[in-house]
């Protein structure tokens, strides 16, 4: 990569001074410098020459990629938010894998359009495209292969829910960076939804799962192609073989340090830390530590974060002692950790009532933290203390800051670099002490170790202007046994002091070893329970939006200001008049919200309402619908919905077309595969494509279930499949005579016999040509009968 010397400018306010790409500090002041790659969106971008500069800004080095030369400017950001630029905005919260905007190039001389801007692109630190989560799948352990896999089914929901889950089906846009699914970037659906079937079908034509866990995955993703298994049931099962395959493999390896500062210019130090200052602890499997930045100034914010971490190493320190002995559930440390935030809360709370202390009087402090049970990593925040992942791919945020600015981005009110220029911007929506635990909503995350990483936990007088993204690759080394913690705090803190210098300085840093993994043995691992398990705990989930009039809303010693709330609004999003009192989607609060209570009375009326409906009403309007209805046969009922097409919900199909044995058919080219079964019509072989031919050698009658109430168990609990195929269906028995295009399921060949379902066929197919075939297709004679039941 060659870039011109004054390529990057100093982010340093007081310096500016230009310097080579390939520099690490600036020449003039010695700050580290950010180097800040974009990725590009926009038709023009084809024809752009790499070389080329936009805007006297933005350095383009090909394959859609920028390096921003002047990092320290605020960018130029859209003048609107459009269906799709929303969807990163609320999307916000997903981060690393779903990157965000940062600013627009507008009209130059090179291009009319817009070209939109996005960071936390899957680049890397050398600038390249990270490879693609194709190219990579076969040489992936076991343990990454269910990480990724993992990551993208919890993608799915809020992707759907912002309308761009087509970006889960383009292999281009997935990409990923040791341990991390990074989505190149969002493609809109454009008025047609991908059904959650389609993506499964997608995985498994695709991606073959590692040897050891293929008996496994396969028919998890085979009941999801199937329709049978929705996101979360899959999130759930997958989470018991990743527990599974992480039993099996060597223990992580940890080595915790942490250091706090007072800071050249204040005089009380308000941070806390957890091992405490100069302590360092080394260990296999288990490790903690915790960071809180105090608010209240001389009125009490070193007593708050010194009591928050008294309080919550009182109730997570034991915690850990006994993961030791016997592993937790992920549900037990999720409520574990939230009970433990809500205790601190409530001491700290406590003691403001007592004394009196109202608004800006009141004493009150940040809190993130790391816990490491094998190869878990939980991250619990509160605030705008930070919490960063460092591998060899990147630095990645594992916190959004509780603060105005992310909440208004969210909300789709603005961008967030622009946001960030209000003066009340980064004034906290929450933090510990300023209220009951009703009103407070940590974050949660949730982490599979499969690599060697650190994890940085730090308050903002380390954070504060990018002095983490601009220093990771000298400071913290990601590799294990790469340099002493110890003295990478110390480093890392007199950084701080010289660079920063206006708050108080605290980080911990959890240095983890987690790359000697073993290959599970397949015969220990044990089929999951298909039981549906919703997740306790979403991406990054941001705090409810502050009440102006609610004291508990504040940034340090400032109040919010109530001119916030008199901010404008866009006709996308409507804030509830009260947010304050409404969590977040995706998160429990700590004590059931009063609005519970009133919903559920609400569904009992409904529920009571169409109750009596249906036992009243409903049978008179049969009774006159009969009485004028014609003598006509019942109708059948409905087929269910194929597995191939586009919805897995049940829903009308089309009328499948007439078969008759010995007819030679083809899959319409622009239909979508056809699943074909094996004798048993339990388990999937492969998906026929388009354009391929086929005979009709049998047709079988429904077999009709054996109570009027049973249903077919997808994949028993048990590990046994059904005896006989699912009632109520008819099938089809076929030869493949060809092969519409190149097959990527090896298990399909020409001359093949196997079963459909006839609703699968649906109007999918045609009367082949009366073309010579092979196979014998059409020289063939098979004698139809009445009624071809199965063997």
């Amino acid at each position: 990569m060659t870039v011109p010397i004054g390529s990057i400018e100093c982010s340093n306010s007081h310096c500016g001074h230009g310097n080579p790409a390939s520099a690490k500090v600036c020449a003039a002041c010695g700050a580290p410098l950010l180097h800040l790659y974009l990725y590009g969106i926009g038709s023009d971008l084809r024809s752009l020459a790499p070389g080329t500069w936009l805007a006297n800004r933005y350095y383009y080095l090909g394959d859609r990629r920028f390096l921003d030369g002047k990092p320290g400017q605020v960018p130029e950001v859209p003048g609107e938010v459009t269906r799709l630029l929303l969807s990163y905005l609320r999307l916000v919260e997903h981060r690393p894998p779903v990157p965000q905007i940062y600013g627009v190039v507008k009209q130059s001389n090179f291009s009319r359009e817009a070209i939109l801007l996005l960071e936390g692109a899957p680049i890397g630190p050398d600038g390249s495209l990270l490879p693609k989560l194709v190219d990579q799948w076969a040489k992936a352990t076991p343990l990454r292969q269910l990480n990724w896999l993992w990551q993208v089914a919890r993608l799915w929901e809020p992707l759907q829910d912002a309308g761009v889950t087509a970006t889960l089906l383009e292999p281009e846009r997935l990409r990923v960076g040791s341990g991390w699914v990074r989505l190149l970037a969002l493609k809109d659906n454009a008025g047609r939804s991908p059904s959650w079937a389609e993506w499964g079908r997608w995985w498994v034509q695709r991606l073959r799962p590692h040897p050891a866990l293929e008996s496994l995955v396969s028919p998890l993703l085979q009941q999801v192609a199937l329709g049978n298994c929705d996101p979360p049931t899959l999130v759930a099962n997958l989470e018991q073989l990743i527990t599974q395959v992480a039993a099996q493999d060597a223990p992580v390896e940890l080595a915790v340090a942490s250091l706090s500062d007072p800071g050249p210019s204040r005089s009380r130090n308000e941070d806390a830390c957890y091992p405490f200052s100069q302590d360092q602890t080394r260990g296999q499997r288990l490790g903690l530590a915790i960071v809180c930045d105090g608010l209240g100034g001389h009125e009490g914010g070193d007593v708050a974060s010194r009591w928050a971490i008294e309080q919550l190493t009182t109730e997570l320190v034991p915690f850990v002692e006994a993961a030791a002995q016997a592993p937790p559930s992920p549900e037990l440390v999720n409520a574990t950790l939230l009970r433990a935030i809500g205790m601190a809360n409530a001491v700290i709370t406590q003691r403001n009532v007592q004394e009196g202390r109202a608004e800006r009087q009141r004493m009150g402090t940040t809190v993130v933290l790391a816990l490491v049970i094998d190869r878990w990593l939980y991250i619990a925040h509160v605030g705008d203390s930070r919490a960063y992942q460092i591998t060899p791919t990147g630095c990645h945020a594992l916190t959004l800051d509780d603060d105005l600015a992310t909440r208004e981005t969210r909300l789709g009110l603005g961008f967030y670099r622009d946001l960030l220029q209000i003066s009340a911007a980064g004034a906290l929506v929450q933090a510990l002490g300023m209220g009951n635990s009703e009103q407070l909503y940590p974050s949660v995350r949730r982490m599979v170790l499969d690599e060697d990483c650190a994890i940085v936990l730090c308050s903002d007088g380390v954070s504060d202007f990018d002095l983490i993204e601009r220093s990771w690759r000298d400071q913290f080394p990601a590799r294990w046994g790469q340099g002493d913690p110890g003295q990478t705090v110390a480093q890392m803190i007199s950084l701080a002091n010289q660079h920063n210098g206006h708050d108080n300085a605290t980080i911990s840093l959890v240095q983890i070893g987690a790359t000697r993994q073993i290959v599970p043995d397949p015969a220990r691992l044990r089929r999951p329970v298909m039981v549906p398990s919703p997740p306790l705990d979403r991406e990054l989930e941001v705090s409810p939006a502050a009440n102006p009039n609610n004291p508990n809303s504040f940034q340090g010693d400032d109040l919010l200001p109530s001119v916030v709330a008199k901010m404008p609004q866009t006709e996308l999003v409507t804030p509830s008049a009260e947010p304050s009192s409404i969590p977040p989607e995706g998160r429990s609060p700590l004590v059931r919200s009063p609005w519970v209570g009133r919903w559920f009375s609400l569904l009992a009326l409904v529920i009571f309402g169409g109750g009596l409906l249906a036992l009243v009403i409903m049978p008179l309007v049969r009774q006159l619908v009969d009485a004028n209805a014609p003598n006509t046969p019942a109708p059948s009922p409905t087929p269910i919905a194929s597995p191939s097409g586009i919805n897995t919900t049940p829903s009308p199909v089309p009328s499948p077309m007439a078969l008759n044995v010995g007819e030679v058919l083809q899959i319409k080219p622009q239909a979508a595969a056809l699943g074909l079964y094996g004798p048993d019509r339990t388990t999937l072989v492969g998906w026929l494509p388009p354009n391929s031919t086929i005979q009709i050698l049998r047709i079988s009658l429904p077999i009709a279930p054996a109570t009027p109430t049973a249903t077919p168990i997808a994949n028993p609990p048990t590990g046994d499949r059904p005896s006989g195929p699912p009632p109520g269906l008819t099938w089809v028995e076929l030869k493949i005579c060809t092969l519409g295009r190149s097959n990527p399921n090896s298990s399909l060949a020409s001359g093949a016999t196997l079963w459909a379902r006839q609703a699968d066929l649906g109007d999918r197919v045609v009367a082949a040509a009366p073309l010579p075939l092979p196979n014998g297709c059409q020289a063939s004679t098979i004698t139809p009968d009445a009624v071809n039941n199965p063997p």
